[in-house]
């Protein structure tokens, strides 16, 4: 039997791209497409399994379509077992809405509708061959916070903008044609030799389909490129790979030798988490493009 289900997903534009993952099996399960309220409506557009998308800044849950629906689910996992530290986010999702999960579940987003307005953006700013980096991140735009329950703006993940310009200059001096284009927003630090993207946060989407890799932290970049299966590197701070990251990925972190994750030795609270060598981030960027 067919249900119309409606889900509400808050929190930052990664964490809202990370359900994307479950929405086949969700489907699958309803037996029809589901809805869905979130503040970051983008994330959902054009995906075929979702019938309708809601913008929570100007929808109420009241809205007579969405009570319309057979079922309303909500859940928030950074408030569940996924504290613990064992769960990766997509898993916690399943948990929470009764799918199983399989490590190969990516984000899927659906941007295709956006591609002329990108390539004009290339050819306007003269970019051929480009890297995308996001450094800092988790700042909403100034007056327009609108992550509801989940405020993120956690100094703990930003890579330090001395370090972050030390990575730049590594890559212009052996790439020399390759543009470096910041997708951070205008409030965050710029850096040298780069160009910022000055268009919407789905535009990174659809550029993540032709760069050269990618240099993030923990933030909605690295989960856009899971969706494009553009492999890159992500610096972590204060919170886990394990639980927010993908395998395909040079996952870099101070207290991390040779790639090996070690629980014990992850602290939250220790500043150097993200501490790590200019040089380091470097070597694994080449690595990419191998």
């Amino acid at each position: 039997m067919k249900q119309l289900n409606t889900y509400i997903i808050e929190g930052g534009i990664g964490k809202c791209s990370t359900f994307s993952a479950l929405i086949p099996e969700l489907v699958k399960k309803s037996g029809q497409g589901i809805q869905v309220l979130t503040p970051y409506f983008h994330a959902f557009g054009g995906n075929p399994d979702v019938s309708m998308v809601f913008d929570q800044k100007s929808i109420d849950l009241n809205d007579d379509r969405i009570m319309k629906s057979d079922n309303i689910f909500y859940c928030e996992p950074y408030k569940s077992n996924f504290q613990f530290g064992e769960q990766h986010i997509i898993e916690s999702y399943c948990n929470h809405f009764g799918v199983k999960y399989n490590k190969n579940m990516k984000p899927k987003l659906f941007t295709d509708q956006y591609t002329d307005e990108t390539n004009k953006w290339l050819e306007e700013n003269k970019i051929k061959d480009f890297v995308l980096v996001q450094l800092s991140g988790g700042q909403a735009v100034v007056e327009q916070n609108v992550q509801n329950q989940y405020v993120s703006s956690n100094p703990g993940r930003n890579y330090p903008h001395y370090l972050a310009s030390e990575v730049i200059r590594l890559i212009k001096g052996r790439y020399k044609n390759l543009t470096i284009i910041d997708v951070t927003p205008t409030n965050e630090p710029a850096y040298p030799d780069t160009i910022k993207l000055d268009k919407h946060w789905i535009y990174m989407h659809e550029l993540l389909k032709k760069s050269k890799g990618f240099i993030a932290i923990d933030s909605c970049l690295q989960h856009f490129a899971a969706s494009t299966e553009n492999a890159g590197v992500v610096i972590w701070g204060n919170t886990r790979w394990t639980q927010f990251g993908y395998e395909e990925n040079k996952n870099l972190h101070y207290h991390m030798k040779k790639g090996r994750w070690v629980e014990q030795n992850h602290v939250p609270s220790d500043p150097r988490n993200i501490m790590v060598d200019p040089n380091e981030v470097f070597r694994a960027y080449i690595e990419t493009q191998k």
